[in-house]
């Protein structure tokens, strides 16, 4: 059976390649059909540059037969070849040259495949096809020589417009003829320039701006306000409400990895992990109601119960710029409740080689450990800049810890955490050009992120009845794990601009995997006679006696491992893979409506989903003869400062030592088959997905107004594998499925109240699809304790009505400040639910707790959000380098559920991971080659879990983390940096009920980094 399952996967495998292979070839020939007009190529598509003065006609043309693969034939009697022509260098192909010496010659010129007919003429124009014409080009710093995306440019007097896109290239179609075009961008001068179109033809600019901030040249030389004026750019052209992040204004603040760098942005809240940001909430709500993407495509998540996606494996320096839309249009997926972030990686901009490359090192105080980071990125533009290559790495490793402290009813636990994390991200982008209106791309992701933990735990369970029945236990556990989550991206695509039509189209391949190759957990008891613990006196650091002795005493029992004995040994591993096939295309057609310009666009897309879970769980208890105790398999680090000395740990289980023992004698432990099957039943899953999406769109500019609008239909299919436990012993197979689908109509509006202040609206239809673990119809039933679980295979979607209103005002020093109210409606909010029952497999009639996620009635959000950053360059003298960056969002929400107390009822309370407060203060200093900047984070109460009653409900309390950062820039392409993460220690605190009823204490202390940065 194994051999046969090895052939077929074989075969499959086989059939995947073919299949890719067979497509990108498929894509390739249909770019090359589609790029090839002739034998020849036009004279429009030729790049070339000439500048000539006073040369004779003669001597032109002989340098044009030099420089290209054409030849001038004419008659000499009837062509003044003596005429003198001057050539500025300003045009950027062949046919614009030959426009300009007709015009100075008097002749005309006709192209027949590669000869060049020169005859007299009165009309001095070149024949061309009567058709409008277009200006394909790049928007460039003239300093730094980078581009500028979310430029706007339009041909002057008229709405024709549009904007560069990340790359700082855009398409505008125009007239033929000569066109004056103008371009605006915030920070720097606006500029005009006439552009010769000819018929049916593309013309190539290149459009270099100069910065309007001559007063702080020095700052603008390193760089510094670059990531602000590209990001804050990008927002002022959107069609939608956005907020953009550029690399460079990553690298303003210390953040490692892209959910810190997200927590910067207005109205985004981040969930940690030992200290690190993971996990991304926007507007107040939870981290699975927002769609994450690389590159404008849904990446699946590599853990097992969730389909969000933790940010933590993604480093941020693989990014060129990070987009967090709030209101979505038709084009986009439309699972994207809170919003919708979109990773986008690097491609190569010049024909000239860049390098950029950083290396750091850094130290973590709670383990007295370094950390290190570098990163190297290497792109190119070749073959006359029609071949982009770019490839980019980044590795980051660090040492890090925790001091933790929880709560569960009675009982006081102590948790020591150390653990390695490492993050190496890799990326490439391969681009081609075949002409000015077909190109072909290929783009790769990899990041792998590993995380080793060792947890070192005291578990004081006391006899608080003092029950006959019960002991007053401490449990001792180590458990050491190796987590790699692995992230994988494949996306080949193109990009065609027609005569009518733009035409776009990609296949992709993206992979999630989670991969826990061991996890061994090796636990102790020890039985005491007396212990009480003291939540009260401070409820911040609780106290406890054993046999009468206060915990600061050295000679309390607890600290004697010969007392403890074991208990038993889990060993096992588990592996999870998510897998996205997509295929999508976007088609989108110009046109008039009277003096204004539109755009209609289609398209579709398909995305078939593959997820499964394995886990191994193999449970030892001991039946040896002789007694094993901790003392004999102790051994490890020991934290001698554990919470600043308030507590005192002895060595733990050594878990190298205890598998050497266990390796050792076999015969001295027994595994629980009934525990490792009930498990692995209980947890497996096997499920697919597919998705089928088409919208229709359209856009007009009407003078100041922009309006978008159009639908999205999306219909979802689903079908899921698992297992039913009843009292962990008799194992049932099930099967489920389910089938929904969302029609989501979306409008936009933007209004320039003038050239530097926008009114947006926007009312938009958007769900969020519930997590795999809560709709897979397995239940897991344990009678004799007299609690369940419950898969809902029939759990619906959240749908939500969204409505964004926002203003917001540009400042030519590099600044916005911008305000807005939103507001959610949403449907069949989903909740966990506990509630008695003895409808379950196995029941006989008996009643037990099931938990169980369920659809609420509804929920509705209310927020209001304002940010404003500025460069303060109107201060005089030396105030003018000051900055700041700042934002605030208000939040409140409501939502219906069935009473936790009384099933007839229904009872309001908030939604998960909505904090009422969320806000972001930056204040920065420029002197010359010298940056400072401090930033304090504001995180906000939320809750986190709903509990049974409103008493057991668990809130993650107030966060404020303050970091500072300095650059020196020693050159233009080389500076020095230094930061310093969590300056004042500032715990992850949560608590049930009350405020004052902790029930999870944990410390990270601070960290730092130092390094440089290299940039040519």
């Amino acid at each position: 059976m194994h051999t046969k399952l090895q052939i077929c996967i074989s075969k499959a495998r086989k059939i995947s390649l073919y299949t890719l292979t067979g497509i990108a070839l498929q894509c390739l020939l249909l770019n090359v059909l589609l790029a090839r007009h002739g034998t020849a190529q036009n004279i429009y598509d030729v790049k070339l540059r000439l500048e000539v003065k006073d040369k004779t006609l003669k001597d032109v043309f002989s340098i044009i037969e030099d420089k290209t693969e054409f030849t001038f034939t004419y008659s000499s009697k009837k062509v003044d070849l003596a005429k003198k022509i001057t050539l500025d260098g300003r045009h950027t192909n062949l046919g614009q040259i030959l426009d300009a010496i007709a015009m100075q010659a008097h002749i005309a010129i006709q192209q027949m495949d590669n000869l060049l007919l020169v005859k007299s003429s009165q009309t001095n124009t070149v024949k061309k096809p009567a058709a409008a014409g277009a200006i394909r080009g790049r928007v460039l710093d003239e300093q730094l020589k980078s581009v500028l995306p979310g430029a706007t440019i339009f041909e002057k007097g008229t709405n024709n417009g549009t904007t560069s896109d990340v790359n700082g290239e855009f398409f505008l179609r125009v007239p033929s003829g000569d066109v004056e075009i103008e371009v605006s961008y915030i920070g720097f001068r606006k500029y005009s320039e006439v552009v010769s179109v000819p018929e049916g033809g593309v013309a190539d600019v290149e459009l270099k701006m100069i910065s309007d901030a001559t007063q702080l040249q020095d700052i603008v030389i390193t760089g510094v306000l670059q990531g602000q004026q590209k990001a804050l750019n990008q927002q002022k052209t959107a069609d939608n409400i956005k907020n953009v992040v550029s690399a460079d204004q990553i690298g303003r603040f210390p953040d490692p990895n892209v959910a810190e760098a997200l927590q910067r942005v207005p109205a985004v809240n981040i969930e940690r992990d030992q200290g690190e940001g993971r996990y991304v909430l926007v507007r107040g709500l939870a981290p699975q109601f927002t769609n994450i993407s690389i590159n404008g495509e849904q990446i699946p998540s590599p853990e097992a119960s969730v389909r969000y996606v933790a940010l933590d494996a993604v480093p941020a320096d693989q990014l060129s710029s990070i987009e967090v839309s709030k209101a979505i249009t038709p084009d986009m997926d439309g699972d994207a409740i809170g919003g919708s972030v979109n990773l986008i990686t690097r491609t190569a901009q010049t024909e000239n080689i860049s390098v950029n490359a950083s290396g750091l090192v850094g130290y973590n105080n709670i383990n007295g450990k370094a950390n290190l980071q570098g990163s190297l990125e290497l792109s190119k533009r070749f073959l006359n800049n029609k071949l982009g290559i770019m490839l980019n790495s980044s590795y980051y490793e660090t040492e890090r810890g925790s001091d933790n402290w929880e709560r569960d009813d009675n009982a006081l636990e102590l948790r020591d955490y150390e653990l390695t994390r490492t993050r190496l991200g890799l990326s490439s982008t391969i681009d081609y050009k075949f002409n000015d209106k077909n190109e072909v791309y290929f783009r790769t992701l990899y990041n792998r992120f590993t995380d080793r933990e060792e947890r070192r735990r005291y578990i004081f369970n006391p006899n608080v009845d003092n029950s006959p029945f019960e002991d007053n236990e401490i449990e001792r556990l180590t458990k050491d794990r190796l987590e790699k989550q692995i992230v994988t991206s494949f996306n080949l695509g193109a990009k065609h601009t027609l005569s009518k039509i733009n035409l776009d189209y990609e296949v992709s391949y993206s992979e999630a995997i989670q991969d826990t190759p061991f996890d061994i957990e090796i636990g102790s008891i020890g039985e005491v006679d007396q212990m009480s613990i003291d939540f009260d006196t401070n409820p911040k650091f609780p106290t406890f006696t054993v046999d009468d002795l206060p915990n600061t005493s050295p000679q309390n029992i607890y600290l004697d491992n010969s007392i403890y004995e074991f208990d038993e040994a889990t060993i096992g591993n588990t592996y999870a893979k998510d897998v996205n096939k997509t295929a999508k295309f976007n088609t989108g057609i110009p046109y008039k409506a009277g003096n204004s310009d539109g755009l209609f666009k289609f398209g579709g897309k398909v995305r078939l989903k593959e997820k499964r879970y394995d886990i191994t769980e193999n449970v030892f208890s001991y039946i040896g003869s002789d007694d094993l105790t901790l003392d004999q398999y102790e051994g490890g680090n020991v934290d001698d400062n554990f919470l600043d000395g308030k507590y005192t740990l002895r060595a733990n289980a050594d878990p190298e030592r205890f598998i050497r023992y266990f390796n050792a004698n076999p015969g001295n432990f027994e595994l629980s088959v009934e525990d490792k099957l009930a498990t692995e039943a209980a947890e497996s899953y096997t499920a697919k997905e597919d998705v089928y999406a088409g919208y229709m769109m359209t856009k007009l500019q009407m003078n100041k107004l922009m309006v978008l609008g159009g639908f999205r239909f999306e219909h979802t299919s689903v079908d899921y594998k698992s297992s039913t436990v009843v009292n962990e012993s008799e194992i049932i197979p099930e099967e489920g499925s389910t089938d929904y689908s969302f029609f989501l109509p979306q409008l936009h509006v933007r209004y320039n109240i003038n050239d530097n202040t926008n009114l947006r609206m926007a009312v938009t239809r958007s769900y969020a699809r519930p997590n795999f673990s809560d709709i897979i119809p397995a239940q897991e039933i344990n009678i004799n304790e007299g609690e369940g679980t419950i898969g809902n295979s029939q759990l619906k979607p959240v749908g939500a009505t969204n409505i964004d209103i926002l203003a917001e005002k540009y400042f030519g020093s590099v600044g916005i400040l911008s305000g807005g109210i939103f507001y959610k409606r949403l449907t069949d909010f989903i909740f966990n639910r506990r509630f008695e029952s003895s409808q379950y497999p196995g029941s006989d009639g008996q009643v037990i707790d099931i938990t169980q996620a369920r659809n609420g009635e509804a929920a509705s959000l209310l927020g209001f959000e304002v940010a404003y950053q500025q460069n303060l360059t109107f201060l005089p003298g030396a105030l003018k380098g000051l900055s700041i960056y700042a934002n605030y969002t208000l939040t409140s929400s409501n939502a219906e559920i069935q009473s936790r107390s009384n099933s007839n009822d229904n009872e309001e309370i908030r939604l998960p991971g909505q904090a009422k407060h969320v806000g972001n203060l930056s204040l920065g200093y420029d002197l010359g080659r010298f940056n400072f900047r401090v930033s304090a984070n504001f995180n906000g109460e939320y809750i986190s879990e709903i509990g049974g009653d409103a008493s057991e409900d668990l809130y993650v309390k107030d966060r404020i983390q303050l970091d500072a950062t300095t650059t020196i820039t020693i050159s233009p392409k080389l500076r020095f940096f230094a930061e310093f993460l969590n300056i004042t220690n500032q715990a992850f605190e949560v608590y049930q009920g009350q405020e004052n009823h902790y029930i999870q204490r944990e410390f990270y202390s601070w960290w730092t980094r130092a390094g440089l940065k290299l940039d040519l």
